[in-house]
C-alpha cells in the first residue's frame, strides 16, 4: 500500500457527529479537522486567534473559536461556544499544545515550564472537564493528542515529555471514571510528522538534510510521516468502529519504539 492510498478516510465513519478540535488550525490538528470533515462530522476548531485559524475556517467552512488554552475561563467559554454552534457535542479532540523549549531539566526556565503545564496538561484537563456534561448527554468520546515523547521519553525535551506522559495518565484515569457514563477516552501518540512548523525548523538547522535523514531513520517503516497519515487513526478512534476501545494509548510511530536497529 502506498502512502497516498493509506490516507483515504471513509466518508461516513463520523456522519452526524459533532466535534470540537483544539489546535485545529495547523499541523496534525488541521489534518484531523480535514479528515473529520471528510468522514462526515460537523466540526468547530479552536485555536489562538490568528491568520492560521482564519485560513482553516475558510478552507473547511467550519466554526472557528479563538482560544487561549492557558486561561481556564477562556477554555470553558470555547467549549460552550462550540456546543452552541454545533447544537451539541459528540467528540472532543484535545490537540492544542506548546512544544518549546526543547531543553533538558537543568536549562528549562520556570516560566517555560509553567506555560507547558498550563497549556498541555491543565488546558487538556479543563477542556475535558468543561465538555463532560455534553459528552455524557451524547455518550461521546475524547481523543487526547499526546506524543511518543510521553511514552518513551525524549532527550532534551524534558518538560514537554512530562506533560505528554501526564496526558496519557489522565486519559487512562478519565476512561476509568467515565466508562459508566458511556464516554470513551483515548490518546493518540504520534512520532514526529512533517508539519509546516517541523519543516521550517528543519530548514533552519545548519544541516537540513541531516535532520531529515535522522527523522526518517526513527520509524522502523523508514520515513517520517505526513500529517494525513496520522489523522485517519484519530477518525477511527472517535468512530463507532472503535466503540469498545477506551483508555488506550495508541502509538502512531511507524514502529519507532520497537526492536534494536542500526
Amino acid at each position: 500500500m502506498n502512502k497516498e492510498s493509506a490516507t483515504t478516510t471513509p466518508s461516513s465513519l463520523l456522519s452526524g457527529l459533532r466535534a470540537l478540535i483544539t489546535g485545529g488550525s495547523q499541523g496534525i490538528g488541521r489534518a484531523i479537522a480535514e479528515s473529520f470533515s471528510q468522514a462526515g462530522a460537523s466540526i468547530a476548531i479552536a485555536a489562538l486567534r490568528d491568520h492560521f485559524l482564519d485560513d482553516a475556517g475558510e478552507a473547511l467552512k467550519c466554526k472557528t473559536i479563538g482560544l487561549d488554552l492557558s486561561d481556564l475561563a477562556d477554555t470553558e467559554r470555547a467549549v460552550k461556544d462550540a456546543v452552541t454552534a454545533l447544537g451539541g457535542l459528540d467528540i472532543l479532540v484535545n490537540n492544542a499544545a506548546v512544544v518549546t523549549p526543547s531543553a533538558p531539566v537543568e536549562t528549562t526556565e520556570a516560566d517555560e515550564l509553567q506555560l507547558l503545564l498550563d497549556v498541555n496538561l491543565r488546558g487538556t484537563f479543563w477542556a475535558m472537564r468543561s465538555a463532560y456534561p455534553h459528552l455524557k448527554q451524547r455518550r461521546g468520546c475524547v481523543l487526547n493528542v499526546s506524543s511518543m515523547a510521553g511514552v518513551t521519553g525524549q532527550a532534551r525535551h524534558a518538560a514537554y515529555a512530562m506533560t505528554k506522559g501526564g496526558i496519557n495518565a489522565l486519559t487512562r484515569s478519565a476512561a476509568a471514571d467515565w466508562g459508566s457514563d458511556g464516554i470513551r477516552v483515548n490518546a493518540l501518540c504520534p512520532i514526529a510528522a512533517w508539519t509546516p512548523a517541523l519543516r521550517q525548523w528543519a530548514d533552519e538547522q545548519p544541516n537540513p538534510a541531516e535532520i531529515a535523514s535522522y527523522l526518517n531513520r526513527l520509524p522502523a517503516l523508514g520515513y517520517c510521516p505526513e500529517t494525513n497519515e496520522i489523522a485517519p487513526v484519530a477518525v477511527f478512534l472517535c468512530s463507532d468502529a472503535a466503540r469498545f476501545v477506551t483508555g488506550h494509548i495508541m502509538h502512531v510511530s511507524g514502529g519507532a519504539e520497537v526492536g534494536y536497529r542500526l
